[in-house]
């Protein structure tokens, strides 16, 4: 891991919410497991699944996982993927509306006028 004290901090966050597949402090030979998201059973029944993450990647991640929790991480893994989606109807509109409000975030970066910008969208299919 890197030594960047954000970078730390960051997987410092991450670690704290038992996103990951190991323990902190396993021995460098299972390193990569515990900056492995535990994606199991989340694009699909049955499924055996992680993601890894860089030290490039830790700071994207910590401020998704900060705005949105586990649907920012899902958003995150969806568009690293190159938008991959769940068979599960319920993680697809996490993925979407993380999506939406990143797209909103880009439009307008000030938080105070985002605050107050309107903006309609429809998430999923309705029954």
């Amino acid at each position: 891991m890197s030594d960047d004290p954000k970078v730390r901090q960051s997987f410092a966050l991450l670690e704290a919410a038992d996103l990951f597949f190991g323990e902190p402090g396993w021995t460098d030979e299972n390193e990569r497991w515990e900056r492995t998201i535990n994606f199991n059973d989340v694009w699909g029944w049955a499924t055996a699944d992680g993601e890894f993450v860089p030290d490039e990647c830790a700071q994207e991640l910590h401020d998704l996982f900060y705005r949105y929790g586990w649907c920012g991480v899902l958003y995150w893994a969806s568009e690293r993927r190159g938008g991959e989606r769940s068979e599960f109807a319920y993680v697809n509109r996490f993925i979407e509306f993380v999506r939406n409000e990143e797209a909103l975030r880009k439009r307008e970066p000030s938080s105070s006028k985002r605050a107050y910008t309107k903006l309609t969208y429809t998430i999923g299919e309705l029954p």
